[in-house]
């Protein structure tokens, strides 16, 4: 600390919950603001420009000001240039949400390996105050109340990233103990700005309701069911709650934390004293969606005895599926910041959210390259629909599926994609036009170039693409949705592998 400034050393700032809390870390007057950015610095610093510029703030007024000071860097192994000396606090809010472990090495690269990094070089320059931003889920399996505290031994956890997450809270515990004073900041499901519904990602509750906007433009285009009595089973129980906070909130709550002065280390769940019950939730989208029918229940995923809807929303939200089975409460000195009689998440503030979700494709444009970067390898679309297809689809499952009977258009996005038209006949794969076409489809599937190779080389399951890529459907949605498991079982048959693909053009 010089002259009353406090310099602070921002990890995560150009993340969903990272330029909120550089927002307000700078609402401090005091504050000076280090911002590791990843290489190439130029263009990290133009999307946290863009980002900052949503929500009223100037970034190279800012730096011109020294209230912001970029940093190049990257973790793990690309910190060798950060300076560390003169940090009055560490503000670690980068991590990496992959929920099963890939072969990247994630999520425990960023979140194990990167923390330790951060200590290490945290350590080495003497600054005596690390805050870490984890999350409430690192209880894994855990039921009832629970404590603000360390966890010493691993939780049951439920997949790779709440473990990565204990074990970096156990290097920051490890390292409270010997270096300084660490605190630990569990936030709990992050949702969109309370007052404008923004969000810059949109993962977690947003998955659900992004599978429910699917099902109700299945019920807009298809005449086989009664929007208001869809056959859906909802896993979890009605009753429980869905631990939900505004974006917004959370930035202040955690950026409050770590410029309280600390003399002991602790840990600070960020969560919602008073959270929506999930049959709230289910009310709210079956209202703002216009649909009905889904009824709670205790079964568990997979289902033996799926509909075509239920498989579809499950395959597709199926990461939020444990998260609201479980009404976990929080020990929470954050509550107090909560006015009496007011709600953080309430009707008007959830319809809020999805108005600014659709308004803005889910957020698709902007977050899809960092979510799915580049796939490894490309597809030749042309090569694939008038190739690859008409020779593998007689020798696979779907020959065997005597119901599929369709026209069906496959648009692909980009300057080397194109527009392919299939006709099946129970099964069979009748005939295939590129376009101009002859054949008048019934519904369509429009994704990008990038999305075609991910998908058909297995590198991501062919459902998310509708929530992290440029995925759409068209037409008869309703029969496009049953379609889809049948196209994902003849991709898992049928992976595309480097040798096949003749020419790489996308």
């Amino acid at each position: 600390m010089t002259d009353g400034r406090v310099e602070v050393l921002l990890t995560g700032a150009s993340g969903f919950l990272g330029h909120y809390l550089l927002a307000e870390l700078l609402a401090y007057p005091n504050v000076r603001c280090h911002v590791l950015l990843r290489s190439p610095m130029s263009a990290s610093a133009v999307r946290l420009d863009g980002l900052l510029a949503d929500i009223g703030l100037n970034l190279s007024a800012l730096i011109a000001e020294k209230r912001i000071v970029p940093v190049e860097g990257g973790l793990p192994d690309s910190l060798s240039g950060v300076d560390f000396s003169g940090i009055d606090v560490v503000l670690h809010a980068a991590g990496n949400t992959t929920f099963h472990a890939n072969g990247s090495g994630e999520p425990m690269k960023t979140n194990v390996d990167g923390t330790r990094a951060m200590l290490t070089l945290a350590a080495d320059a003497g600054v005596d105050r690390f805050v870490y931003v984890s999350t409430a889920y690192v209880c894994g399996e855990q039921v009832g109340h629970l404590p603000e505290a360390f966890y010493p031994t691993l939780p049951p956890v439920r997949n790779d990233y709440e473990h990565s997450k204990w074990e970096a809270e156990r290097l920051v515990w490890e390292w409270g103990g010997q270096q300084g004073v660490a605190t630990i900041c569990r936030p709990s499901i992050l949702f969109g700005d309370s007052r404008t519904g923004r969000a810059s990602a949109m993962k977690g509750l947003y998955l659900v309701a992004k599978a429910t906007e699917i099902l109700a433009r299945a019920m807009d285009s298809g005449r086989e069911t009664d929007r208001h009595q869809i056959p859906l089973r909802i896993l979890g129980r009605s009753d429980a709650t869905c631990n939900v906070v505004p974006i917004d909130w959370a930035a202040r709550q955690i950026a409050g934390i770590a410029m309280k002065p600390a003399i002991e280390s602790s840990v600070y769940h960020v969560t919602n004293p008073d959270p929506p019950t999930h049959d709230e939730i289910k009310c709210w989208l079956e209202e703002y969606f216009d649909i009905a029918g889904g009824r709670f229940s205790g079964a568990k995923w997979p289902l033996q005895d799926a509909n075509h809807y239920e498989d579809l929303f499950y395959s597709l939200g199926n990461i939020c599926l444990e998260y609201f089975r479980h009404g976990l409460t929080h020990e929470s000195r954050c509550a107090a910041s909560v006015l009496g009689g007011h709600r953080l998440l309430d009707r008007e503030a959830f319809f809020r959210c999805m108005k600014y979700a659709q308004a803005t494709n889910w957020c698709r444009s902007r977050s899809e390259a960092e979510v799915f970067p580049a796939p490894i390898r490309n597809v030749d679309s042309k090569w694939y629909f008038e190739s690859f297809l008409p020779e593998s689809v007689p020798l696979s499952v779907v020959a065997k599926v005597n119901e599929l009977t369709a026209i069906v258009r496959y648009t692909i996005t980009g300057s080397d994609g194109g527009s392919w038209v299939s006709r099946f006949d129970r099964g069979r794969l009748v005939e295939t036009q590129s376009t101009p076409a002859t054949l008048e489809p019934e519904f369509e599937y429009r994704l990008s170039c990038e999305d075609l190779a991910d998908v058909v080389t297995c590198h991501r399951p062919l459902q998310d693409v509708f929530f992290h890529g440029s995925a759409e459907m068209f037409g008869d949605v309703e029969r496009a949705l049953k379609m889809v498991p049948i196209i994902g079982e003849f991709i898992k048959e049928f992976p595309v592998v480097d040798r096949e693909c003749p020419v790489p053009v996308c």
